[in-house]
């Protein structure tokens, strides 16, 4: 009988780990370039592979600043100033043109506030909350102003779909509302169902055309709620719940997956860089590799085959402005 070594049978096994292993080595992420400027609660938007950064906070209050990320070739550059210093804004872009709607906008010789997001997104708009928007086009290279939303909101989403750019959830009178804006026409309308679990701080993602309204603030605590708004309907339905409950996270569709990562507690203070993924006909969430960074607060967007996660905070709650990040962190599945 001819017996195998044991140094060859544990090649051989090693040999077999290794290659059932590849697929989930293959995921990973690396460093990419740092942000001009770090910040939290900004607002981003994807034009083509590059990713529009605008606003945020800081502790003399919400900036102007813009920046812009070349997803290829790993570069920032300056871009023109909001008109408007603003954080926890909504931003989505829309025929090749960026726009903005919402958001805080400190009052004139304000001290800054901390901790905007602790208030319950059913809540009047807190003093310096906006109902301002505006457009940029890249081939004009100036900010013009756009109709207002009917009441002030903050800490929401703005989402497009097909001819319409959609703004859900955040704090504000009406904020449970789902707002339709049609560029063509100027104009805001209030569309569809009430939205179920109205939050605060939540991620959003479209994916076949439906709006995926992901964790987020409920009365000042995280949930792992998901609800999917269908634009074409006006109604809602359960998503399936998050592994944990989160908040201040981000989510961007790659490859026909959504990606959730980053987040927060507040009690006690802690971030997140749990990185989870969902196939819409899987119905259940599955782990990806973590971010290396936990942070929240941050901005994110996938483009040519990567996952780009820039900015936000490694600290919770008040902490938040004292600890901005200017890192950029990719992720990909070669």
């Amino acid at each position: 009988m001819n017996l195998v070594p044991v140094t060859s049978r544990w090649l051989a096994a090693a040999a077999l780990l290794a290659a059932t292993s590849l697929p989930a080595m293959a995921a990973s992420w690396r460093e990419g370039a740092p942000m001009t400027t770090g910040r939290a609660y900004a607002g981003a938007a994807l034009v083509g592979t590059e990713l529009y950064v605008v606003g945020g906070d800081s502790t003399s209050g919400p900036r102007t600043d813009a920046e812009i990320y070349d997803i290829r070739g790993d570069i920032w550059r300056a871009a023109p100033a909001l008109p408007a210093g603003l954080q926890q804004l909504g931003m989505a872009e829309f025929g090749g043109r960026v726009y903005v709607a919402g958001g805080y906008e400190a009052p004139p010789l304000e001290r800054p506030q901390f901790g905007l997001l602790e208030q319950a997104d059913t809540a009047p708009a807190q003093e310096g909350d906006t109902a301002k928007g505006w457009v940029y086009d890249p081939a004009v290279g100036t900010w013009i102003g756009i109709a207002a939303m009917p009441s002030p909101r903050a800490g929401h989403g703005l989402v497009t779909v097909g001819d319409r750019i959609y703004a859900l959830g955040g704090r504000g009178e009406g904020a449970s509302r789902v707002l339709a804006y049609d560029p063509g026409a100027n104009r805001w309308s209030a569309v569809g169902d009430v939205m179920p679990g109205a939050r605060v701080a939540a991620a959003y993602a479209v994916l076949n055309d439906r709006i995926y309204a992901i964790g987020g603030l409920v009365d000042g605590n995280a949930t792992a709620r998901v609800d999917i708004f269908d634009p074409a309907t006006g109604r809602w339905q359960s998503g399936p719940a998050l592994p944990s409950p989160r908040a201040g996270h981000v989510a961007a569709v790659m490859q026909g997956r959504i990606h959730v990562t980053g987040g927060e507690q507040r009690r006690p203070p802690r971030t997140y860089g749990d990185h989870y993924v969902l196939d819409a006909g899987a119905g259940a969430w599955r782990n990806g590799a973590p971010m290396p960074s936990p942070r929240h607060g941050a901005v994110a967007a996938a483009a040519d085959g990567k996952l780009v996660v820039a900015g936000g905070s490694p600290g919770a709650g008040v902490y938040t402005v004292f600890t901005e990040s200017d890192v950029a962190e990719i992720y990909s599945e070669d």
